[in-house]
């Protein structure tokens, strides 16, 4: 069975650290702020809350004062407010609306050009990119708030930046770097005397041992940074490291202990509500339990933790992601705008008391101006249906790559426990009643599984996309009213195409056979596939009843706009030729290299 270590953690970034989010940092600024009026006392009370788990106390407490700040203008406190905030929804897993803060505290930093405040905002927006698994995004992130840090000589930051890189390094599997990374941040935290990052520090160091198999030393530095997280009160960080704990036990097959501590940061994750974490301990017990050959309580936990990944996932984050980055990228180009606006009024009003002879030259300004203001609108309205067409084809590829796994899973995983648990049930009698009603259940499941498996990646696609087409037609000349014809040159089979576009050719194809024979009843379907000018032309016609052109293109059905938006992520064309008691006819350009 396939190797699964990198999937029993935790997210990465939730083991990063978050700058002024942590106390010792905030005291920190405190100190630079000085002044101890009612703003400080109430951050330092929302700080406090963040300290022992109450997150939702502690957002009260820092819109309060986020409120208080902005009347009386005092945008250092301001600024703070907003990056807890933000701190806040990034540990609950919403991390737009976790960048919608970081974004509007980065804006007021760089007005007054506070070097720390800037610093630390780029490392907590690099701990979101790692959430999203953008890891070249975050890598730029750090490197800015490093080399900000360096600036202003914060050792604390630097620390933080390179913990952070370990995280990215892990993920790569460069474990060496990670460690070398982490190493060096523990030093530092150790230097200052910092208990909760160094509590974190070790458990990314124990992470990495772990991948390594070298789980004696992964043990030791567990332990430790439990004892430390404990003396702190730090209740997520316990959590998580009970979990790795666990999943430690788990992989060198000891099923109790691996229980044992699950359970334990089960109980903590939701007394803190910290859903990914809960998801992260159900995947360690299905695991465990597999492994210890209890498979109804795997069963079980991997039910769980489907749940807990529902919960937590959001499809529409990507789509969301893309549409705040442009909404942020259009304020500030906006913001330039305005004030080129300014600058041009201040310029039109010495120009006219400067006299008429300078009347027309105020005139061409003006009109130069709306030329380019309307350049520059043009252009940011480009760049926007760019991003936005961009963030679509991430979710729909993403979307792909996430049914071609969990299809993989459900067949190499799932499926083959179910069979191994009705070979263990065969084996044991064929003659008691009980036995073999369960053994048919298994088989019901297997087969289940099998038809989920199909529906997410169908097996025919392991041959190839021209196969499995063979096969589409196979199976529509298996019924009585309709048949299928596919010609398809031998030359043309070996083109490969990745795997989701595949997938995507083949629901393609599918869908408009479905149609075909569905509402146009049509009772003979041609479909034949040839080249040409490097594309690849799939052309299907029928003899059915026929539709009309508009009522297509206009179709508010989503098989149709399923249809066309996989064909415009695949930079293809489509074009359909129908007529009613005439027959369609649909012809699909796609890239040979796609």
């Amino acid at each position: 069975m396939e190797n699964k270590t990198t999937n029993k953690r935790l997210n990465p970034s939730d083991r990063l650290t978050f700058g002024l989010t942590s106390i010792l940092l905030i005291f920190f600024l405190n100190s630079i702020y000085a002044q101890q009026n009612t703003l400080e006392q109430l951050l330092e009370t929302g700080i406090r809350q963040i300290e022992h788990a109450h997150a939702d106390s502690a957002e009260s407490t820092f819109l309060k004062v986020a409120r208080m700040a902005k009347e009386e203008k005092n945008i250092p406190i301001y600024i703070r407010t907003q990056i807890n905030i933000g701190r806040i929804y990034s540990d609950k897993g919403e991390n737009i609306k976790a960048l919608r803060y970081y974004h509007e505290a980065l804006d007021n930093a760089e007005k007054i050009q506070d070097k720390l405040l800037i610093a630390s905002i780029f490392k907590n927006i690099g701990v979101l990119y790692v959430g999203w698994k953008k890891f070249d995004k975050a890598l730029e992130y750090y490197d800015k708030s490093e080399s900000v840090s360096r600036q202003i000589n914060n050792e604390e930051l630097i620390a933080d930046c390179q913990n952070n890189k370990g995280i990215v390094y892990e993920q790569q599997q460069d474990y060496p770097k990670a460690l070398l990374q982490y190493k060096n941040a523990l030093e530092v935290y150790n230097k200052k005397n910092i208990p909760t990052k160094i509590a974190m520090a070790l458990s990314n160091i124990a992470i990495v041992y772990k991948f390594q198999k070298k789980y004696q030393e992964s043990l030791t530095y567990n332990f430790k940074a439990i004892e430390l997280s404990e003396a702190s009160g730090d209740q997520w960080n316990l959590a998580a490291t009970y979990n790795n704990i666990g999943n430690l036990y788990g992989e060198i097959g000891q099923y109790q202990n691996a229980i044992k501590y699950c359970e334990k940061a089960l109980g903590i994750a939701k007394a803190i509500n910290a859903q990914e974490i809960i998801e992260s301990i159900y995947d360690s017990m299905a695991n465990a339990a597999a492994k210890a050959g209890d498979f109804k309580n795997a069963f079980i936990y991997h039910q769980q933790f489907s749940e807990a990944m529902n919960q937590f996932i959001n499809t529409e984050n990507a789509r969301q992601l893309s549409e705040l980055s442009i909404k942020y990228e259009s304020e500030k180009k906006q913001q330039l705008i305005q004030r080129q606006q300014f600058e041009i009024a201040k310029r039109n009003n010495w120009l006219i008391a400067a006299g008429i002879i300078f009347s027309l030259l105020t005139l061409i300004a003006y009109i130069t101006y709306k030329s380019y203001r309307h350049r520059q609108q043009k252009k940011l309205q480009t760049e926007i249906y760019k991003q936005q067409e961009i963030a679509t084809q991430s979710i729909f590829t993403g979307e792909q790559n996430e049914r071609i796994r969990i299809a993989r899973d459900l067949h190499d995983s799932v499926g083959q426990m179910l069979s191994l648990a009705k070979m263990n049930l065969s084996a044991l009698s064929t003659s008691d009643t009980p036995l073999q009603q369960t053994i048919n259940l298994i088989d019901n499941t297997i087969t289940e599984v099998r038809h989920i498996s199909h529906n997410l990646m169908p097996e025919e696609l392991n041959f190839g996309i021209f196969s499995a087409l063979e096969n589409l037609a196979d199976q529509v000349n298996s019924s009585v009213t309709t048949k299928m014809e596919i010609h398809i040159l031998d030359e043309i089979k070996t083109i490969k195409f990745r795997t989701q576009n595949e997938l995507s050719i083949y629901r393609i194809v599918q869908e408009i056979v479905n149609n075909m024979i569905k509402h146009a009843n049509a009772s003979a379907i041609n479909l034949s596939i040839n080249q040409q000018n490097n594309h690849i032309i799939i052309h299907i016609k029928d003899n059915g009843k026929g539709l009309n052109n508009d009522s297509i293109e206009n179709s508010k059905g989503i098989g149709w706009k399923n249809i066309h938006a996989r064909v415009r992520l695949m930079n293809g064309k489509i074009k359909i030729q129908s007529e009613k008691l005439i027959g369609t006819q649909i012809e699909i350009l796609l890239p040979e290299n796609g």
